[in-house]
């Protein structure tokens, strides 16, 4: 390659590094694209046409830049970084950690591909590396909110309790910017701990900062369920319907509530409602209820012949045609479902 092609890739290189700082990417991959018909190994066009790729989301066509550039020198740190983040881009943690492993042997201090490499092993469901991994990140930034965040989270579904809160506090006192989500997840912790009431002051802060989000409703509503304040669950539930008609488990879930409160009408509306999203065997048994409580055992029998045209040998529906059965008087219908049930 002449001095002047040599001089013109270098000044490409930049150009291409100005615009992709700027945000500019389509023009950034141009101005890459013509560096690389002059040198198709330089290792900063390629390299930088990866980063272009990897921006706007083209993650196979971003890895093969990167790779390009580690077939030529095995060991270069912006390669190898970029290589595991195309790797996550096109969902294979298994293969983007031991590019991320080969980074750290050279620049052993990054506490941000440590947490990459966290995240990683986390959706492997490999606790142990994972937890690991957010720990040496901590060592280097005590606070880094996501490897607390990322740590948080593994001893939360590991039902650690005093880990998660530990860490979810932690960067609460910190830091701002996850503030709905960890209010929500310190609220939930209390709410699996039955202390309801510590954990409906985070779902209060939560519902301040955020008065739609579902989490920090549901959480609420639970929470009054779980202290037997019905009346109060149903009023934070029915918030999350008015947000989301699809939610068929919550339309069945407050249909019983409110069949236990009494409000018979509007449990048959939210049978209905979940009915409408799809078949539930346990709206339709609601239902079956709401008539029995009525004294309709007619139609309380035909809601539970509903659902056993759907499962024939479902227990739940034959318990409950038998308990309506035997209210009813009509024992030998009671026993013949009792004898449908297989053991």
């Amino acid at each position: 390659m002449s001095g002047i092609s040599k001089k013109a890739v270098i000044e490409l290189s930049k150009k291409g590094s100005r615009l992709f700082r700027a945000g500019r990417l389509e023009e950034a991959e141009k101005v890459y694209l013509e560096a690389k018909e002059l040198d198709d190994e330089n290792p900063y066009v390629l390299s930088g046409l990866g980063d272009v790729y990897r921006k706007l989301n083209r993650f196979e066509e971003s890895g093969a830049q990167y790779d390009a550039v580690l077939k030529k020198d095995a060991t270069n740190i912006f390669a190898l970084r970029g290589a595991g983040d195309a790797r996550r881009g096109m969902k294979q943690p298994l293969a983007a950690i031991p590019f991320w492993l080969r980074y750290l042997e050279i620049n052993e201090k990054d506490s941000h591909v440590m947490v990459r490499i966290a995240d990683a092993y986390h959706k492997l469901n490999d606790s142990e590396n994972a937890i690991d991994f957010y720990e040496q990140s901590l060592v280097i930034k005590p606070y880094d909110p996501f490897a607390l965040l990322g740590l948080g989270n593994v001893y939360y579904a590991q039902h650690n309790d005093e880990k998660a809160l530990d860490c979810f506090e932690k960067l609460l006192s910190k830091n701002t910017s996850h503030n709905v989500v960890l209010m929500t997840m310190i609220g939930n912790i209390y709410r699996r701990r039955k202390e309801f009431d510590r954990a409906m002051d985070h779902y209060e802060n939560a519902l301040e900062l955020d008065p739609r989000n579902n989490f920090a409703l549901f959480g609420m509503g639970d929470c009054f369920r779980g202290k037997l304040d019905i009346e109060k669950a149903v009023f934070w539930w029915d918030k999350i319907l008015d947000q989301e008609p699809e939610n068929q488990t919550l339309w069945t879930r407050v249909g019983d509530a409110l069949a236990s409160l009494g409000r018979l009408d509007e449990a048959i509306e939210h049978y209905n409602s979940s009915l409408r999203v799809d078949h539930d065997l346990y709206a339709v048994l609601g239902l079956a209820r709401v008539a029995q409580k009525r004294g309709d055992y007619d139609r309380a029998c035909h809601y539970c012949e509903q659902a056993l045209e759907v499962d024939k040998d479902n227990v739940r529906a034959l318990e409950e045609l038998a308990k309506i059965c035997d209210e009813a008087g009509d024992t030998e219908r009671a026993q013949a479902a009792r004898d449908r049930i297989i053991v």
